[in-house]
């Protein structure tokens, strides 16, 4: 299966204090055609957020569909397994508003603001109310809504708290964004600096918003892939894996060995992608020119093998639902088997770590002005990333060690070694991103001695047929992705997306990048902003 394992079954040890856990308040609702979703009713949803207080059951995702709310949850088995169990509670309410989760469950915050710029529905007790991607421009109010009315006519506003006493007293307001005249991302930032300290720090978003998982609805399976690639330029086969992995659960696709190995290496060669250009990033933001040229330089390199085998430099369209379709590869790759060549690609890869890559890791290491800057900045404590259930680089830096690709079949030879550190700021987590890569190089090197073997295997072994069923089917997928783990909720119906939900780690990575910087001198925002590693595309979908 190309699925993590799934479990169904089983309890989750929570305090006894005389009422149902979460997983069994959610499993006395109403039972739907998906085994793990159950309808609420208001009170049972109230009842859900109140033991949402201290129950330890992690939340994945809230969504709206025009009709229902949805929450998603998943159960991590005690003693530090990645499996999965989710879970999904849903309600249907009684008018345009619901009980927030955010008071509870502080990652819940965005989810509900895009839910109600989008469909116009309301989270009563709402940790933070400001639009997330509707800032005054569009022709429509909840335009997604079926009460969607035209917005007033009337130039874009971006709605910021008034600021602090102290910073209008003592200090001054910095902007940083796309109009400011750099080469910053699509997402504005406002800092209150008193002192030389960040005292505040407010994130407008919502520039990069493109509809995403509205314009999935309708589409094929197929046709859905190939937008999901598109969600984030450094996640493009995590995004089309995830939902690849979650049509096939609905439709009970079951992905061969070999195809599954093929997934897992374009994995890593788009985890060490990524990961170089935001160590990169992050030495050009502390003006470690050196350092920088030598990441860009590796970066560029591995585009290079990507597209002499694969013919393409980046790994976008590579995924498939059933498996991977390698299309448009050169002539001197073309007389090999797409295993054959795929073996070639990990293990010329590979070999990047006996070459290039320690070198340039020491010469990060000896660079002290650029270790001096990264130490201690933008500091994220452990207590803060369980409560987010941070993932990825970052909440490995904090010393959460949970990782998807422990639960996946690929791996299951490969002996993974998840990194983890514990100083939970900026040098940790670079530091993360260089031991992922050379953890992800002998994965490389170990996927390229299994894929030699498969070498003479045919087509059959590379993609699976997928069915057209027509009946409505539910699936769930997640891949850990460079910047943490990436989730899909699809449901088919006649051979369609009818559903989709996405979850990407960018949305919680900008809330937390926004506490870490209270207290950073105000010269060290580009670095610490890098070192998170935020996709504002896949943060507005």
């Amino acid at each position: 299966m190309s699925l993590p394992p799934i479990l169904f079954g089983g309890i989750l040890p929570v305090r006894e204090d005389g009422r149902p856990s979460v997983r069994r308040l959610i499993r006395s609702g109403e039972k739907t055609s998906t085994p793990w979703r159950f309808e609420l009713d208001e009170d049972g949803w109230y009842e859900l957020v109140e033991r949402l207080r201290d129950d330890p059951i992690t939340f994945m995702g809230l969504w709206c569909d025009g009709v229902r709310i949805h929450a998603l949850f998943s159960e991590n088995i005690p003693g530090g397994d990645s499996r999965l169990r989710p879970l999904m509670a849903s309600l249907v309410p009684d008018g345009p508003r619901y009980r927030g989760l955010s008071s509870v469950r502080s990652a819940a915050s965005p989810f509900e603001r895009m839910i109600h710029d989008l469909w116009g529905v309301e989270a009563m007790e709402a940790v933070d109310v400001r639009p997330l991607v509707d800032h005054g421009a569009w022709s429509a109010n909840a335009p997604l809504s079926a009460r969607a009315v035209p917005s007033s006519e009337g130039a874009a506003s971006f709605v910021f708290e008034a600021p602090d006493p102290t910073v209008t007293d003592r200090g001054m307001i910095l902007p940083y964004g796309p109009a400011t005249g750099g080469m910053e991302g699509p997402v504005h930032h406002r800092l209150g600096v008193v002192g030389g300290r960040i005292r505040t720090v407010e994130t407008a978003g919502g520039f990069a918003h493109r509809g995403v998982t509205a314009r999935m609805v309708g589409m094929t399976p197929a046709a859905a892939v190939e937008l999901a690639g598109r969600i984030s330029a450094t996640a493009t086969v995590a995004h089309q894996w995830t939902l690849c992995m979650a049509v096939e659960h609905a439709l009970g696709v079951m992905v061969p060995p070999t195809a599954q190995c093929m997934r897992a290496v374009l994995a890593e060669i788009e985890r060490i992608h990524t990961h170089l250009t935001w160590l990169a990033r992050t030495a050009q933001a502390a003006r470690a020119d050196l350092v920088m040229g030598r990441l860009y330089r590796a970066r560029e390199t591995l585009a290079r093998l990507c597209a002499s085998v694969l013919g393409k430099r980046l790994l976008v369209d590579t995924i498939i639902p059933g498996g991977v379709l390698l299309s448009g590869r050169p002539a001197e790759g073309a007389e090999l088997g797409l295993p054959a060549a795929m073996a070639r690609l990990a293990d010329e890869i590979a070999a990047f770590d006996e070459r290039e890559f320690p070198e340039i890791r020491a010469l990060w290491l000896a660079s002290a002005g650029l270790m001096e800057v990264l130490s201690g900045a933008g500091h994220v404590s452990r207590e803060e990333a369980e409560t987010l259930t941070l993932g990825g680089p970052v909440g490995r830096a904090c010393g959460r060690g949970l990782d998807l690709r422990e639960s996946y079949d690929a791996y299951g030879a490969v002996s993974l070694r998840t990194p983890v550190r514990t100083q939970g700021d900026a040098l940790a987590r670079s530091l993360i991103r260089f031991d992922d890569i050379a953890e992800s190089l002998r994965l490389l090197a170990a996927f390229a001695r299994e894929l030699e073997g498969r070498k003479d295997e045919g087509p059959g072994e590379v993609c699976a047929p997928v069915p057209a069923v027509l009946e409505r089917a539910a699936g769930y997928g997640a891949v850990e992705g460079p910047s943490g783990p990436v989730c899909h909720c699809v449901t088919m119906q006649e051979g369609r997306i009818a559903q989709v939900f996405v979850a990407d780690p960018a949305a919680i990575l900008s809330m937390t990048l926004e506490k870490a910087l209270s207290g950073a001198r105000w010269e060290e925002f580009d670095v610490v902003k890098c070192s998170f590693g935020v996709s504002a595309a896949a943060a507005d979908l």
